[in-house]
């Protein structure tokens, strides 16, 4: 699959959870899969530890939500 442009406003949430580690195993399945997904407020979330104040959010292009969310379902991660 070739790169897109960066574009964070085609982007939307399709995974969040203040677990990093469930968080990195989300991004290996949806990358794995062949899709586009970024990492936002990973850093932030780490940062504040366990904090529910701001999780990390899994995000892809809305073309592609469907079929992560999909992904995600199939394995049994849920937001």
């Amino acid at each position: 699959m070739a790169e897109r442009d960066f574009d964070p406003d085609r982007l939307t949430e399709v995974f969040r959870s203040i677990d990093s580690m469930r968080v990195k195993m989300a991004y290996d399945l949806i990358a794995g899969s062949g899709l586009e997904v970024f990492i936002f407020d990973g850093d932030m979330s780490r940062m504040l530890g366990s904090t529910s104040a701001v999780p990390a959010r899994l995000m892809v292009y809305a073309s592609d939500a469907a079929e992560a969310r999909a992904r995600l379902k199939d394995l049994g991660f849920s937001e």
